[in-house]
């Protein structure tokens, strides 16, 4: 320390007030470095953390508030989705719901006079995943169609008397002269809503 008080007095004054200037000015920064810059930074996390809880707690109080309301809203979309699911065909697994699917028009086309040729799943496609709903497709033929009044029946049940949600696309019609009472033929691919207990 003595060492360091001779070589100070050995400067000329002007140099001297530098020297402290700069140690005063290195002290400041590690002292910021140190405490100031961590200490702000703290209480400014404090600050952002204590604000998004009360946001939180102001978003709670109001859930709280609005408590009979939105029982009243969850109670209505569990019934709307009560009423869906009776729309979706239910099994435990895919393949138990295309085998049923196929047996459901099997039967309609029966109910309306008519019978399929031929039956064939086609695809499955992931709606959602919880829960685990698929829409199935089959692509249908019904040959020797002998009533366009058979045939219309059969395509109105499928898309609006049918207890399940199904869906008809790509419905192509072939007739066997000039109107469908000397014979025709339907092929289309008709899609359906499943809801699967077990994924294959």
């Amino acid at each position: 320390m003595k060492k360091f008080l001779e070589l100070f007095k050995r400067f000329r004054v002007r140099e001297r007030i530098l020297l402290v200037a700069a140690l005063i000015v290195i002290l400041y920064i590690g002292i910021d470095k140190i405490a100031i810059t961590p200490f702000l930074e703290s209480i400014r996390e404090t600050n952002e953390r204590l604000e998004m809880q009360e946001k939180l707690l102001k978003k709670y109080r109001s859930f709280v508030a609005n408590k009979e309301q939105y029982e009243s809203r969850l109670h209505d979309l569990e019934n709307y989705y009560t009423g869906l699911q009776e729309g979706f065909l239910s099994e435990e697994t895919e393949e138990l719901a295309f085998a049923k699917f196929q047996e459901m028009m099997n039967n309609l086309a029966t109910r309306n006079g008519l019978v399929v040729s031929r039956s064939t799943a086609l695809k499955k496609e992931v709606v959602s995943k919880k829960p685990y709903l698929v829409a199935l497709s089959i692509n249908i033929e019904v040959n020797e169609i002998d009533s366009s009044q058979k045939l219309q029946n059969f395509l109105y049940e499928i898309e609006y008397n049918s207890s399940k949600f199904l869906f008809i696309d790509n419905l192509k019609i072939r007739t066997f002269g000039y109107d469908v009472i000397k014979g025709a033929a339907i092929s289309s691919t008709v899609t359906a809503i499943a809801s699967i207990e077990r994924r294959s």
